[in-house]
């Protein structure tokens, strides 16, 4: 049997559930029709859902069709908690539309079909509400062909419109081939020649429909049952099935995340390919809301004469650069070379590895000792003055142990160090220094700030590609699988620019992955979920045992990248605890609350006390005062809120300070250049120096340090897009008294770069300038035209700008821009101007410079760093003049 992966999708109050309960029953899932208002329905299952009346939270229910299994994803319609809605998108293979007879085409409409039709979603529109008086098909209709600005082929037509007796009578019209025809020639030449048999014209539609060239649209009502019959053969007939080899390689996507009676973690998934299995070891990350690319993701680069071709930690990577191929494993440590010169270079977390030569002599430099080693098998061994002893065995680790009881290990591609006396351990692959992780950099999550990733090695460059919108080596790369990540980046002969870690979101770097065995999995059947040891390619399932999966992460292979489809949360209010709410108790329960949501974005300011949270409106904000109180037992206020702004670079600024000179009380060299970039384009972290020329996980420490510093700009906004470069890097190598152990207080560590890029990154930044920059809203008013006069003074108070006018009928119709500062009052005055007749529409549109009254500023969380002085004192504890 085929499987479909359907979503539900419509403005607030079209009908959306009970169109869901209708189709449900109709299949025979449920013997009677749940009422939303009665808070009866199968998807709205909780207590807050049914005691309001709206969908919260996704919900997933499947039922049979002859020959089609459906999965059904029934969505909010609020426009508050549109981020619910755009967790799904990346699971469908088709979509409904609802929309209402009465009101017709509403904002949230809108949004949801110009998404739709961005993805390709083959969609089907379902005009509800038939029975209603007001109701207006063909008035609707022409609405959708109007606002939608979309191919639309009418399924039938409407009778007894606006009573309890109306109905839909199916049957395609000359609309339906005038629409089909736009996009298939020979239907067209087949129609001037003579005529379309009705089956010449079906096929047609459900290929286009197929294609998301066309959308058919029903007429019905959920309540009554009217269309629904022809709406669910519409969805068996003409929506496509959910591909994918079941056989395969294991690759889905997380899109939702809950926790059920017992705290314990639960997520929903859709396998895109291959079988997951109860008890399977699954990889999973590299997602996440604002997150990039996995560890493991794919990278690709082409420069002026060298091709680069690569996979993260335990991958391959290849390349073929003028003096011949390169290839290297990362978690397994080997690393071949054959160049004009004989040699690979390659760098570990501290130490520096140059491979065979002509001679079949391998060359290795650490920090405080040279090894110099013969044969294919043999072993190497070096004494440093500090007593540490490092050996080579066949199998390519290195084993030793220093004076101060300090052993170490590690594959040629990464240094990984044991466990000392104070009982932590360090390691990672040559990918990245993973502190508290394991050899092949792999850890639980909250345990390894490192990254196990492979090098990207090709040309005489050494660059590493990873993450959305990283730059990595070479300029135009071939073409990359379906689903992986690209990297892209801009060569300069043979050389590779920069390191390419991040996603596009500042303070977000990232995140490495995991691996957790599955404890139990179910199925959805016939309207509810069953337990199976076993799901393949097509299923959404229900995954438990994966305790750090978050929404957004792949399991097994990276599959489709998780992105932003609508625009992120524009205001924020600080939560304030109540009497008896403890702060730690508030903390942990917003903490869960982002598992499931993460767009919330919990926000901690620990010199003030203070929990902030990103929201799209009021109502969400109702929602998590709710929630707190019924599940967690928490009475909380909001403070007023406020409007989020964020912060762009006007010019270029550079910075630097110099290891061991001047008040650098740390022992690192970091120069940084800040240039703005295009909106849109994000974080971009690139090198002018040698990667080679410091371990590379003092590099990492200084890319993640930068994407988390610019979380708050010179006015403390978040700045999303500029282009950071290091421009001079240096560092004191691992050092040691006589016969003792390794020294912190001469040898630079991860603490010391981490620690000096904010000062560096700041000073650039107020050499570069910042702007602020507030979200505005485009608008869509209808009103009479006679009120025009009214409403354009008020807009301008609002600082709105009116960009185009028109008319329809007696109505006038004004678009522009406004802010989202401005969008409440404009709401709430809109009546009194319009004699209640005027209608608004508002979505997110762009960010624009703050230019009337004060610049806005937001209360640091960090350190400080624009001021030194109490940066230093919080830091390092202590001052240095």
């Amino acid at each position: 049997m085929h499987l479909l992966n359907l979503g539900i999708l419509a403005h607030v109050d079209a009908g959306k559930t009970s169109l869901t309960e209708r189709l449900l029953h109709t299949a025979g899932v449920i013997d009677e029709v749940g009422s939303v208002d009665a808070g009866s329905t199968a998807t709205d299952t909780l207590a807050l859902e049914r005691q309001r009346g709206i969908t919260i939270k996704s919900a997933v229910v499947s039922f049979p069709l002859d020959g089609v299994t459906v999965n059904l994803i029934d969505t909010p319609g609020h426009p508050d908690f549109i981020a619910e809605v755009e967790r799904v998108l990346g699971v469908l293979d088709g979509a409904v539309l609802v929309v209402s007879a009465v009101e017709g085409v509403q904002a949230q409409t809108r949004v949801l079909m110009r998404t739709l039709r961005r993805l390709r979603i083959p969609t089907l529109i379902f005009v509800n509400k038939i029975d209603r008086r007001g109701a207006d098909g063909s008035a609707v209709l022409d609405r959708m062909a109007r606002r939608l600005s979309v191919p639309l082929v009418p399924m039938g037509a409407t009778a007894a419109l606006g009573t309890p007796t109306a109905r839909f009578v199916p049957g395609l019209g000359p609309a339906a081939l005038d629409a089909l025809a736009d996009h298939d020639d020979d239907l067209l030449a087949a129609y001037l020649d003579g005529g379309v048999s009705d089956a010449r014209l079906r096929t047609a539609l459900a290929a286009q429909t197929r294609r998301a060239l066309v959308h058919p649209v029903y007429f019905g009502s959920a309540i009554t049952g009217a269309g629904v019959p022809e709406l669910t053969l519409g969805i068996e007939h003409l929506l496509p099935a959910a591909d994918g080899d079941p056989a395969g390689p294991l690759s889905a996507t997380v899109f939702k995340v809950e926790r059920g009676p017992a705290g314990e973690k639960a997520a929903y998934a859709r396998i895109f390919t291959g079988t997951l299995h109860v008890r399977d070891r699954v990889p999973f990350g590299g997602g996440g809301e604002g997150g990039a690319a996995a560890a493991d993701g794919w990278a690709e680069g082409r420069g002026a004469d060298a091709r680069v071709e690569g996979w993260g930690a335990g991958g391959r990577v290849e390349g073929w650069g003028a003096g011949g191929r390169v290839e290297g494993w990362g978690a397994d440590g080997r690393v071949e070379g054959w160049g004009a010169d004989g040699r690979v270079e390659g760098w570990g977390a501290d130490a520096r590895v140059e491979g065979r030569g002509a001679d079949g002599r391998v060359k290795g430099r650490g920090a405080d000792g040279r090894l110099q080693g013969g044969s294919a098998g043999g072993r190497s061994e070096g004494r440093s003055a500090g007593g540490r002893v490092e050996g080579r065995s066949a199998d390519g680790r290195l084993q030793g142990r220093s004076a101060g009881g300090r052993s170490e290990g590690g594959s040629v591609g990464g240094g990984s160090e044991g466990r000392s006396a104070g009982g932590r351990s360090e390691g990672g692959s040559a990918g990245g220094g993973s502190e508290g992780g394991s050899a092949d950099g792999r850890s639980e999550e909250g345990v390894s700030d490192g990254r196990g990733a492979a090098p990207v090695l090709g040309g005489r460059g050494n660059g590493l590609a990873l993450g959305d919108r990283s730059e990595g080596l070479g300029g135009d790369a071939p073409s990359v699988p379906r689903g992986a990540r690209r990297t892209e980046g801009r060569g300069a002969g043979d050389r590779s620019e920069g390191l390419g870690l991040g996603g596009p979101a500042a303070g977000r770097g990232v995140r490495r992955r995991a691996e957790a065995r599955v404890t139990a999995l179910s199925v959805f059947e016939h309207g509810t979920d069953v337990r199976q040891d076993s799901a393949g390619a097509g299923r959404i399932v229900k995954v438990w045992g994966l305790g750090g999966v978050r929404i957004g992460d792949a399991l097994g292979r990276p599959g489709r990248a998780y992105t932003h489809h609508f625009a992120p949360p524009t205001l924020e209010t600080v939560v304030v605890p109540g009497p008896g709410a403890d702060r730690r108790s508030l903390h942990l329960a917003l903490t869960q609350l982002a598992e499931q949501d993460p767009l919330i974005g919990v926000r901690h300011d620990e010199l003030r006390g203070e929990t902030s949270v990103s929201l799209y409106g009021e109502v969400q904000k109702e929602v998590i005062q709710a929630t707190l109180a019924e599940e967690y037992g928490l009475d909380v206020g909001f403070r007023e809120t406020t409007t989020l702004c964020i912060e762009r670079p006007v010019g270029a600024g550079h910075a630097v300070e110099f290891n061991k000179k001047d008040a650098n009380p740390f022992l690192a060299t970091v120069g940084l250049r800040v240039e703005p970039a295009p909106p849109g384009s994000g974080v971009r972290f690139r090198l002018e120096v040698e990667l080679g020329s410091m371990p590379y996980a003092f590099f990492k420490a200084v890319e993640d340090t930068v994407r988390e510093t610019l979380g708050q700009g010179l006015h403390g906004w978040r700045i999303p897009d500029c282009t950071v470069t290091m421009t001079h890097s240096g560092y004191s190598p691992r050092q040691s008294h006589a016969h003792q152990g390794f020294d912190k207080s001469m040898s630079s560590t991860g603490y010391d770069f981490r620690g000096l890029t904010p000062l560096v990154l700041t000073a650039a930044l107020r050499r570069a300038g910042t702007r602020v920059h507030e979200p505005m809203h485009r608008f869509l008013l209808e009103a009479p035209a006679d009120t025009l006069g009214a409403l354009l003074p008020v807009l301008a108070r609002l600082g709105a700008v009116p960009e185009t006018t028109g008319a329809h009928g007696a109505l006038c119709v004004l678009q522009g821009t406004v802010p989202v500062a401005r969008v409440h009052e404009l709401e709430q005055r809109l009546p009194g101007l319009t004699r209640g007749e005027g209608e608004l529409e508002t979505a997110f549109d762009h960010y624009a410079p703050v230019t009337r009254g004060t610049v806005p500023e937001r209360p640091r969380t960090d350190h400080n760093p624009l001021n030194r002085k109490e940066y230093l004192l919080n830091v390092t504890r202590r001052v240095r003049d």
